[in-house]
Order: C-alpha cells, then sequence, then structure tokens
C-alpha cells in the first residue's frame, strides 16, 4: 500500500502546495494574518512559483487567503458573520434531519457513541483539529443516514470553512467543548426516543454562536 506522501508525489504540483497550506491554515499552524509569499512558499514546498499561484487561487476562492496583488497572500481570519452565516445554514439542512430521523424511525448509529467516547477524553481535550474533525464527523453521520444524497452533497461543501470557523471559535473558548459533548450525548437519546422536537430544540441550541465568542471574533 502506497504511502501518503506517495500518494502526493502522484497529485499536480499545485495540489500539494494546496494541500500543504491548507492543513497548516486549519491546523492553526499558520495564524491569520500571516503573509505567505509566493518565492518562500515554492522553496518550502520544492516547486516553482506557477503551481504556487494556483494553490493560491484555489485557497482565495475558498476563503482561506486574500490575495495581494503582485505581493502574495494574507491569512485570512475566521470572521463572526461566516459563523453566524455558516450556524444558520447547518439549522436549516440539519433540522430537517433530525425531523426525518425521528419520524421515519431511522436508526442512530452507534458508531457516534465510540466518537462521543474519543471526543470527549481528556487526552483529546487540547487537539482542535480531532475536535473539529470530530464533530463534522457526528453531525455529516447524521446527515448521512436519512440517504438524501444531494442534501450530504450540500453539507459535505460546508466542510473546510466549518473546520476554520470553528477551530477558531474553540480556540477562544476551550471550556465550551464540555457543553459541546453534553449536547452532542442529548441529541443522540432524543433521537433515539424519536423525540424530534426535542432533538431540534437541542440542535437549535447547539448551533447557536456564543455572544462572548462572537465579540471575541469582532474585536
Amino acid at each position: 500500500m502506497s504511502s501518503i506522501t506517495d500518494k502526493r508525489k502522484a497529485l499536480p504540483a499545485w495540489q500539494n502546495v494546496y494541500a500543504y497550506i491548507r492543513e497548516r491554515i486549519v491546523s492553526g499552524e499558520i495564524e491569520p494574518g500571516t503573509f505567505l509569499e509566493e518565492e518562500a512558499v515554492s522553496a518550502v514546498v520544492g516547486v516553482s512559483r506557477t503551481p504556487v499561484r494556483e494553490a493560491f487561487q484555489r485557497l482565495h476562492a475558498e476563503r482561506f487567503i486574500d490575495r495581494l496583488p503582485r505581493r502574495g497572500a494574507m491569512v485570512r481570519a475566521a470572521t463572526a458573520e461566516e459563523l453566524v452565516q455558516l450556524y444558520e445554514t447547518r439549522r436549516v439542512v440539519e433540522t430537517f434531519v433530525m425531523q426525518r430521523i425521528a419520524a421515519d424511525g431511522i436508526a442512530v448509529p452507534n458508531s457516534l457513541d465510540s466518537l462521543l467516547e474519543r471526543l470527549a477524553s481528556p487526552r483529546k481535550a487540547r487537539d482542535l483539529t480531532f475536535q473539529a474533525e470530530g464533530d463534522f464527523t457526528f453531525h455529516r453521520t447524521l446527515v448521512a443516514s436519512i440517504g438524501n444524497a444531494v442534501m450530504l452533497e450540500v453539507f459535505d461543501g460546508l466542510h473546510l470553512r466549518q473546520l476554520r470557523v470553528a477551530m477558531r471559535a474553540v480556540a477562544l473558548d476551550p471550556a465550551r467543548l464540555v457543553l459541546i459533548h453534553t449536547q452532542h450525548a442529548a441529541l443522540l437519546a432524543a433521537l433515539r426516543q424519536r423525540d424530534g422536537a426535542e432533538a431540534v430544540r437541542i440542535l437549535a441550541e447547539h448551533l447557536q454562536p456564543a455572544p462572548e465568542i462572537l465579540a471575541r471574533m469582532r474585536s
């Protein structure tokens, strides 16, 4: 079986640059406001400047960076407005999902219980990438369970933006993870009891940005 490195070598050069930068932005290794110079990135990744420009175009389109004409790029900070709009979009999609699961008696995957155990592990509390990815996996699994491929595609389209915004929000208030884990468990309990109204109520609370986080993101 080929390694991840081998697989990346088979990709076009711009995709390798794109993946390299994106992963470091999402993880927080490259912080918001960081200036990215084409020449410096090309030297680090070992490619010419052309694929770096192509990668920058993709990252700009996905709102990870802002292009600076003839200079390079700067890493964008996730904004409070993005967080609000993302949660509004998710509430529309996931409210329908909660209602369908409860009304149609769709089984809630048992894999979500073990996922919640891993997310609540003290050893993983500081791993924000793991927490953000795990949160997305939790909600994606529920969306996938109703068998609506179009809705799942819409939800998957939010993935990268969700990671970027969620990691900044959690970084501002790591203690909020305890509440998030509690809400996840309560959501599963409501769905297994076929209580759609309660599941929707918990979801609305879960996807309501905390005022203190919004205030800090706007400061």
